[in-house]
C-alpha cells in the first residue's frame, strides 16, 4: 500500500474537517431565530400585580416558589377569561421569553397560549380555625384610633392567613373574609411581620408578600346578636361599643381551599356622628 506524505495527509484532514464544520455553523446561525422554550405551569394566578415603573404585565403565576409574568398580548380574550381566576390554581401553556428591565434586570415572561383552571388532583385543603395550631389575633384599634375590627387566623403549616373583617360604619356590621396565601418558604416569623404591618405603622420594611388572595363569597359571611356595651370618648371622636357575633358558613371550593364553618364574638366600635 502506498502511503501519503504526512503533509499531504494533514492537508486532506483539514479540508475534510472544514467541509464538515462550515455547513454546521451556517445551519446553527440560520436556525438560531427559530429557537423557543414551550412550557406548562400549574400554579396560583395573581392578576392584581403592581410594579415600580410599570415593569410588569400585571399578571403572574407562582409555582414551587418560582414566579413568572404572563403576557396576554397575543391572546386578549384569554386575559378576560382569566379575570375571575385570580387567586386560584390554574394551568398555563405558552412560550417562555426573557426581557431586559430597569428595576428588574431579567423579566421571565410566559406568552400565554392557553389558560384554564387547574384540577387540584386531590382533596381541598381544609381551613379549620379550631385546630390547636391556628393562632388568632383580633385588632380594632391602631395609633390612629378605633377602626373596623379585623380577626386574623394564621395557619402556619399551610402558609395561609384567613382574615375576617367586621365593618364599623353602621349598625349592619357587615362581615367579609379573605384568604391570603404565601410561598411555602415563608417562615412563622415572616407571617408575624406581615400581620404586624396590617394593623400598625408598618415597622417592618422587608416582609413576605402574599402570592395570591382569595375573597370568601359574601353569602358565607354574616353577623347577628349585636349588643350595646358602653360608650368611649376620645379626642378623635365618640364611639358606641358593641359585642358582635359573626359567622362564617361551610364554604364551597375557594381556590384549593375549603373553610369549615365557625363563629365567634368580637368588639366593634361604631363612631357616633
Amino acid at each position: 500500500m502506498k502511503l501519503l506524505p504526512v503533509t499531504t495527509l494533514i492537508s486532506s484532514i483539514s479540508i475534510i474537517t472544514a467541509g464538515l464544520l462550515l455547513p454546521l455553523s451556517a445551519f446553527a446561525d440560520e436556525k438560531a431565530s427559530d429557537e423557543y422554550i414551550k412550557v406548562e405551569v400549574r400554579g396560583i394566578l395573581n392578576n392584581e400585580v403592581m410594579a415600580i415603573g410599570g415593569e410588569s404585565t400585571g399578571v403572574v403565576i407562582t409555582a414551587n416558589g418560582v414566579t413568572w409574568e404572563l403576557d396576554f398580548e397575543n391572546a386578549p380574550a384569554l386575559r378576560k377569561t382569566s379575570k375571575p381566576m385570580n387567586g386560584q390554581m390554574v394551568v398555563v401553556k405558552g412560550q417562555l421569553q426573557v426581557r431586559a428591565g430597569i428595576e428588574i434586570r431579567k423579566r421571565w415572561i410566559l406568552k400565554v397560549k392557553t389558560i384554564q383552571l387547574g384540577n387540584s388532583g386531590g382533596d381541598l385543603s381544609l381551613l379549620d380555625i379550631k385546630s390547636d395550631k391556628v393562632k388568632k389575633l383580633e385588632v380594632s384599634q391602631t395609633f390612629g384610633g378605633f377602626r373596623e375590627t379585623q380577626i386574623f387566623y394564621t395557619f402556619e403549616e399551610k402558609n395561609v392567613i384567613l382574615k375576617v373583617k367586621i365593618d364599623n360604619q353602621n349598625l349592619k356590621f357587615d362581615v367579609s373574609a379573605k384568604i391570603y396565601i404565601f410561598e411555602k418558604s415563608t417562615t412563622a416569623n415572616g407571617l408575624g411581620k406581615w400581620l404586624n404591618n396590617q394593623h400598625s405603622d408598618g415597622l417592618y420594611p422587608d416582609i413576605p408578600r402574599p402570592v395570591s388572595t382569595l375573597d370568601v363569597p359574601a353569602k358565607f359571611c354574616s353577623s347577628k346578636n349585636s349588643k350595646f356595651i358602653d360608650k368611649t370618648e376620645t379626642h378623635l371622636g365618640n364611639f358606641d361599643n358593641y359585642s358582635i357575633q359573626f359567622n362564617i358558613a361551610d364554604s364551597e371550593k375557594i381556590g384549593d381551599f375549603k373553610i369549615k364553618a365557625f363563629s365567634g364574638k368580637a368588639m366593634v366600635h361604631l363612631k357616633i356622628k
